[in-house]
């Protein structure tokens, strides 16, 4: 009877494995649908095809993470992926026929690769497997204090570079490359310089961050009849200088700051000074002046302790404890959060230091609205090509934390580039031409690249429709409300960041040091709007359609009274026009407003007290209580001589 039942069973058996369809192993059948990306049998291949999802779309990366190296265990709380294949992708028959006619789809979807061989395998899996020695029920507490002694050390060591230096006359007041004692904007400084004041017999100590021969001026200013300076530390007089020179540039012409290291120097100011010559030291040209300035200073070396600035010493080790908290098993999106928030910090506190407890406070909230940039932008672009830090530890290190550190510094790296518009401004210097030349045809190579591999994933019109929706739609708000658009740099890292969300090490080094824009960017400048107002163009040598005034001087009347005339209107010595939104004319003597009103002529009695000397005279109009842009200078002197822009000389009957 039993051996009756047991062959009943087993011809039960045979008739199901009978109808049953052979099976194909999943990479053969990988194989047979797309031989280029045929599943590896083992793994050591760089690469492993995914499966379609049936509706013709590709599986995402992280639907089918490889197994971590044998030897490793996987980290722990890793992130749950989007289960994407419940939704379904209706894929639009529209561009389906576009890409067709196009031929920018191919015959054949080919799956997204994904990495599954690090670096140095073997070295790579020893470091992944440091962690799995910590008993499970203490790993939270290792990773807990290893972030506390992260924050600590940072803490110590922002605080011994940037809060303890003290000199012989007392604590110095801590600088940017560029500040200056007078500022450019004329209502800052106020009729006469009235809020730039003292104009002598103070002196201060101060305190200068490293490498501030590299800060650039970025726009070209009037210096007398002529535009200088761009692209170069702004620095006029070789001692006493004058006061709208960058005071640490200064003091590096004059050696009391070093180059690389900063330092701290005492700043006296002497007053009004009637020349102002050029020389070069220390790898810096100043630029002359031949005429009066209310206010200038000099500079001069004093003991100090602390001064010196170690901001390149501390950045081998914010880096090494970015590289080692990888080795924690973090999932991707706590890695991502520790590394920009460590990366703004750094940005704040020690790649370009600012300093002042208001700003300080301020940082707080950029530093919120670059955590809401990087969710955004991590949910969208970075998730699916990002590598688990702990499997992957030395690509982690080398080829996305390297990068993303050497981004913060851009602005010292690149100063011509790092902050620039589509306009004249960005393309006038040779220097910025070279680096476009070479720079930017290699930006568009690995761009190009990485859009051919998208269309071998059938990625390619999403992407060509996505980029040139975003461009009409810029260019065309641009031009109806009458704005300039304006590319900070921290945009083209959100701009380019979609380009990386295909995994492989190309998109690994460009991911890194795109996001490290963006950081980078924000933390310096803030949340900076892509567009420009024609007043916001002023501060530069754009040429913007904003009305000015011309002058009308009598050569006569200035020799005898001092009076600069000019006219905007009929006629000479008409006020403005009813009906005009502009308040007041506004004019400048070398550089100083010494004039704001109605009316259309004012006395200069600085003029004849120096009737030889040349002095440079601009108006503009007011509107609103901001002076608009300036005209062309007008070199006058007391005796009557005027010298017009194009060259026309006028001179006293």
């Amino acid at each position: 009877m039993d051996d009756k039942a047991d062959e009943a069973i087993r011809n039960s058996d045979s008739a199901l494995s009978a109808s049953e369809p052979p099976s194909v192993s999943r990479a053969a059948s990988a194989s047979n649908l797309l031989p280029q990306y045929s599943a590896p049998i083992n793994q050591q291949a760089e690469t492993i095809a995914l499966r379609h999802s049936g509706d013709g779309r590709v599986v995402p990366a992280e639907e089918n993470e490889p197994p971590i190296l044998a030897g490793a265990s996987p980290p722990e709380h890793e992130e749950d992926s989007d289960d994407e294949a419940s939704r379904k992708h209706v894929y639009p028959a529209w561009l389906r026929t576009l890409e067709a006619k196009l031929r920018l789809r191919p015959a054949v979807i080919q799956p997204m690769p994904v990495m599954t061989r690090p670096m140095l395998p073997g070295f790579s899996r020893r470091l992944a497997g440091v962690f799995k020695r910590v008993p499970c029920r203490w790993r939270w507490a290792v990773r807990c204090f290893y972030v506390l002694l992260w924050i600590i050390v940072a803490g110590l060591l922002i605080s011994f570079n940037n809060y303890k230096a003290m000199t012989a006359e007392g604590q110095p007041t801590y600088l940017a490359c560029n500040d200056e004692l007078w500022e450019w904007q004329v209502e800052t400084c106020g009729l006469n310089g009235v809020y730039c004041s003292p104009f002598a017999n103070q002196s201060f100590v101060v305190r200068c961050p490293q490498e501030c021969l590299q800060t650039r001026n970025l726009n070209q200013r009037w210096l007398g009849n002529t535009t200088q300076g761009f692209l170069a530390p702004w620095v006029v007089g070789s001692g006493p200088y004058r006061a709208e020179s960058w005071i640490c540039a200064a003091g590096i012409h004059a050696g009391v700051i070093k180059k690389h290291w900063g330092g701290c120097a005492a700043i006296d100011i002497v007053g009004e000074i009637s020349n102002f010559e050029s020389t070069t030291a220390n790898g810096i040209t100043t630029l002359p002046f031949p005429s009066w300035f209310p206010k200038a200073y000099n500079i001069r070396a004093i003991s100090s302790s602390h001064c010196t600035d170690f901001s390149w010493g501390i950045l081998p080790v914010a880096y090494l404890f970015s590289v080692f908290f990888s080795l924690f098993w973090p999932t991707k999106g706590s890695f991502i959060f520790a590394l920009v928030s460590a990366g703004f910090w750094y940005g704040t506190f020690i790649a370009i230091p600012i300093h002042g407890d208001s700003w300080t406070s301020a940082a707080f909230g950029t530093y919120f609205v670059t955590l809401g940039y990087t969710y955004v932008l991590y949910t969208l672009f970075m998730r699916p090509s990002i590598l688990y830090p702990a499997r992957f530890p030395l690509d982690t290190a080398i080829l996305y934390i390297a990068p993303f550190y050497l981004a913060l510094h851009m602005e010292i790296l690149t100063a011509p580039l790092s902050n620039f518009g589509l306009t004249s401004r960005a393309f006038r210097d040779p220097e910025t031409l070279v680096i476009f030349v070479i720079g930017l045809p290699a930006v568009l190579i690995v761009c190009s690249a990485q859009l051919w591999l998208f269309r071998r994933h059938g990625m390619l019109v999403r992407y060509i429709l996505a980029y040139g929706t975003a461009a009409i739609i810029y260019f065309v708000v641009a031009k109806i409300v009458g704005l300039s658009v304006h590319l900070h740099h921290y945009t083209l890292g959100i701009i380019l960041l979609p380009l990386t969300r295909l995994q492989s090490r190309t998109s690994l080094v460009m991911q890194g040091f795109l996001i490290g824009l963006v950081v980078q960017g924000i933390s310096r400048w803030g949340p900076a709007s892509p567009f420009d107002t024609a007043f916001q163009n002023q501060a530069g040598d754009e040429v913007v359609s904003v009305p000015r005034p011309s002058f009308a001087i009598s050569p006569n009347a200035l020799a005898a009274n001092g009076t600069i005339a000019w006219e905007y209107g009929s006629s000479p010595g008409d006020p403005i026009p009813s009906g005009l939104s502009y308040d007041a004319f506004s004019l400048l003597l070398n550089d100083v407003e010494i004039y704001r009103g109605v009316e259309p002529s004012y006395n200069v009695q600085k003029l004849l007290t120096d009737p030889l000397r040349d002095y440079y005279v601009r108006v503009s109009l007011v509107s609103s209580g901001s002076a608009l842009q300036y005209c062309y200078p007008v070199v006058v002197t007391g005796s009557g001589k005027i010298v017009y822009q194009n060259g026309t000389i006028v001179t006293k009957d």
